[in-house]
């Protein structure tokens, strides 16, 4: 009985050595995740501030998504696809307006211009439970807090009618390898993506009229 005793703890042990180890394994990739989507967060929005297309497009999900079935088509010119689509979408770049709308493409532009200051602030990550996988891999999404202010009202984004003086934006990143389904077959590099922007409820502050 004592060495079937001694079996029992020991494997008592080992599960939750285990658990132990899974834990801080996990804890350690979200930290380097958190400090990736930090970093990937902080350039795509001075990409957006300065106007800079190229690198927007690189790095934001739906783009992305859009070269993948492209690369995932039959069609045989896809140097001209891509660069159809990437033009197209360029266009639609340089008609955003500064009227902020979550809404429509590109309306992170609107959100970021050149006169402001921003922070970014807490992260968290969560598990995406549309795209369930095993113990961990990239099945993990962000949400990234951004605290904005503008500097002059005149260059301000309208937002509810009004010009915008502070305000805090929720961004939405997900990994590259969360994008599509076709990814599973297909090399998509290890980056996060701009998946999407919200002012967060309530953190609004208006230039006086």
């Amino acid at each position: 009985m004592r060495f079937g005793n001694l079996g029992k703890k020991k494997i008592i042990i080992s599960t939750i050595l285990i658990f132990i180890i899974a834990m801080g394994l996990y804890l350690f990739l979200v930290g380097n995740n958190k400090r990736a989507v930090r970093d990937m967060v902080d350039l795509y929005i001075k990409a957006a501030q300065d106007r800079k297309f190229e690198i927007v497009y690189n790095y934001n999900a739906a783009s992305q998504k859009q070269k993948l079935f492209i690369l995932k088509g039959s069609d045989v010119n896809k140097a001209d696809l891509f660069k159809k689509t990437y033009d197209e979408q360029k266009v639609l770049f340089d008609s955003v307006q500064l009227i902020f709308d979550p809404n429509i493409i590109w309306g992170e532009k609107s959100a970021f211009i050149p006169d402001m200051n921003y922070k970014i602030g807490m992260i968290a990550m969560e598990r995406n439970i549309d795209n369930p996988t095993a113990f961990y891999r990239k099945r993990i999404d962000a949400v990234v807090e951004v605290e904005v202010e503008y500097t002059k009202k005149d260059t301000a984004p309208v937002f509810q009618d009004e010009s915008v003086k502070k305000a805090t934006y929720l961004i939405k990143m997900i990994h590259s390898r969360n994008i599509t389904k076709a990814v599973k077959i297909m090399p998509v590099g290890d980056k996060w993506l701009f998946k999407g922007i919200v002012v967060k409820e309530g953190a609004v502050e208006h230039w006086p009229r």
